[in-house]
C-alpha cells in the first residue's frame, strides 16, 4: 500500500495505490482475493476483489493435436467418423457428406470454416461462422461439423448462399482465442483440411 491508512473527508475522495504480487504458479492458473477497507472508528467495511492469471492467456492452445489427431477431414459410415485423406469423393447425397472433427481444448471466441478451391486457391465464402463455442468435456470428445457443400456470404439468414460447383476443395479451420483480438492473426489458430472433391454425379 502506498500508505498504511487515507483519510476520506465528508464528500470528498482520497486515493490509495496497492500493488499485487502476481502469482508464479501453477502456469495457466488463477489467483485472486480482495483489498479490504474497514474504518477506523466503524462503519461499513468495504471489499474490492481483484484476480489474476499465472501466465500468457493467449498462449492457451485451442484446438491441439490430440490422441487422435483430430483435427480431420472425416466421413460418417452408420455411427462411425473415419478419417480422410487427399482426394476424398463426396456427392454430398444423403450422408455421403464431408464432416469436419474438431477438438477444443479451451472455450472459443470465434469458429469459422472457410472453403477454398484447390489449385486456384479462390475463396468461396464460410461454411460456418460461429460465436462463443465451449471447450469439450473429455481430452478424446470432438465437435462434428457437416458441410453440404453450400457457403454464404454476410447474412445466411436473407439467403446469401452459395452452391458450390463440382470440383476439389479444401477447408481452413480458424478458431479466435478467448478474449482475442479477431484483427490480431496471432489470436487466430489456423488448420488447413487435405483436399475434398465433391462430385454429385459419382456412383
Amino acid at each position: 500500500f502506498s500508505s498504511p491508512s487515507v483519510t476520506v473527508p465528508a464528500g470528498g475522495t482520497a486515493t490509495v495505490d496497492v500493488t499485487i504480487t502476481p502469482a508464479t504458479g501453477t502456469t495457466n492458473g488463477q489467483y485472486g482475493g480482495y483489498i479490504v477497507f474497514t474504518p477506523t472508528g466503524g462503519g461499513q467495511v468495504y471489499r474490492v476483489p481483484f484476480a489474476g492469471f499465472v501466465g500468457d492467456y493467449q498462449g492457451i492452445v485451442h484446438m491441439p493435436p490430440t490422441s487422435f489427431g483430430f483435427p480431420w477431414l472425416a466421413r460418417l459410415v452408420g455411427e462411425t467418423y473415419y478419417k480422410q485423406t487427399d482426394g476424398a469423393v463426396f456427392t454430398l447425397q444423403g450422408d455421403d457428406i464431408p464432416y469436419f472433427l474438431v477438438h477444443f481444448d479451451h472455450q472459443v471466441r470465434r469458429f469459422r470454416i472457410e472453403i477454398y478451391e484447390a489449385g486456384t486457391n479462390k475463396y468461396w465464402r464460410r461454411a460456418y461462422s460461429q460465436d462463443f463455442l465451449p471447450r469439450n468435456s473429455t481430452t478424446t470428445s470432438f465437435f462434428a461439423f457437416p458441410f453440404d457443400g453450400l457457403t454464404f456470404s454476410g447474412d445466411p439468414l436473407v439467403g446469401n448462399t452459395i452452391i458450390l460447383p463440382n470440383g476439389s476443395y479444401y477447408a481452413v479451420l480458424r478458431a479466435l482465442k478467448a478474449l482475442g483480438d479477431p484483427n490480431n492473426e496471432a489470436h487466430w489458430e489456423t488448420w488447413t483440411s487435405p483436399v475434398f472433391v465433391i462430385d454429385r454425379n459419382a456412383s
